[in-house]
C-alpha cells in the first residue's frame, strides 16, 4: 500500500510551510462555514492549521501510517482512517477538501465519480468542495526522467516520470539493513471532464490555476471550488 514506507520520512522530503499557508487562505477565502471533512489529509500540516484558525475539521487518509504521523505530531486533530474513492460518513458539512494533487491517485474518471458521489453525499445544501489536481502541463514537464538524490536521516532516490497520461513516481529510502521503495502512479484528468462530472453531480464550478490565477491557465496545478447547487 502506498504511504506506508513513506509516511515516515514524509514531512522531510515534502514539507511546504509556504505552501500551507497557501491552502488555509484558499480554504478561508471559499469556505467561511467552519466544519470541514479533509480527505487525503497525509501527515496532517493543512489539517492542523486549519485547526488553529478556527474550522471544526475531521482529517481522514486511506493509509493509517499516515494518520498514525498525524496523531502523533497533532493529537488535538480528529482523524480517521477512510478511502476518499467511496465513503459513507453520518455527519453533514459545510465543506469537503482534498489537496495536494490527491485526487490524481484515482485511477479512472469512473473512480472519480465514486469519489463525488460521496462527496455530495456528505456535503450540507450549501455545501463546497475544495479540491487541486495536476494541470495537462505536468505531463510534459516530467516527459523526461526527473531524479532527486539527497540525504535525509537515510540516502534517498526520487524519480518521477509522464508515461502517457499518468505520472510515475518511486521512492527509495536506503536503511542500514534494507532499501524501502514505493510506486506512485497517478493519473492527469482533463479540466474539461472534471468539470462535466461535477455539473453531473449539481455543482457550479470555477477553477484557478496555482492559487490564484483566475481560469485554466498554464501551471501546476488547477484549484477547483465547487459550490453544490440549490435545489
Amino acid at each position: 500500500m502506498i504511504y506506508e514506507g513513506l509516511a515516515k520520512y514524509y514531512d522531510d522530503l515534502v514539507r511546504d510551510d509556504e505552501a500551507t499557508v497557501k491552502w488555509v487562505q484558499f480554504v478561508q477565502k471559499y469556505c467561511q462555514n467552519k466544519k470541514v471533512l479533509e480527505l487525503a489529509c497525509g501527515s496532517g500540516e493543512i489539517s492542523n492549521k486549519l485547526r488553529e484558525v478556527g474550522y471544526d475539521i475531521l482529517a481522514t487518509d486511506f493509509s493509517s501510517s499516515m494518520i498514525e504521523c498525524l496523531n502523533h505530531k497533532y493529537p488535538q486533530v480528529k482523524t480517521a482512517v477512510m478511502d476518499m474513492r467511496d465513503f459513507s460518513i453520518d455527519s453533514k458539512f459545510d465543506g469537503v477538501l482534498c489537496f495536494c494533487d490527491s485526487i490524481n491517485y484515482l485511477n479512472s474518471l469512473d473512480e472519480v465519480k465514486m469519489m463525488f458521489k460521496s462527496v455530495l453525499s456528505c456535503l450540507n445544501d450549501d455545501g463546497v468542495f475544495l479540491f487541486d489536481m495536476h494541470t495537462i502541463d505536468r505531463l510534459e514537464e516530467f516527459s523526461e526522467l526527473y531524479i532527486e538524490e539527497g540525504e535525509l536521516d537515510v540516502p534517498y532516490q526520487w524519480t518521477i516520470q509522464s508515461i502517457d497520461d499518468q505520472i510515475h513516481q518511486h521512492f527509495a529510502f536506503f536503511e542500514d539493513d534494507k532499501i524501502i521503495q514505493e510506486q506512485h502512479i497517478q493519473t492527469v484528468f482533463k479540466y474539461e471532464d472534471i468539470k462535466e462530472l461535477l455539473n453531473q453531480y449539481g455543482f457550479d464550478t470555477e477553477v484557478f490555476t496555482d492559487f490564484d490565477l483566475v481560469g485554466e491557465q498554464q501551471g501546476e496545478k488547477w484549484f477547483i471550488v465547487a459550490r453544490r447547487r440549490a435545489c
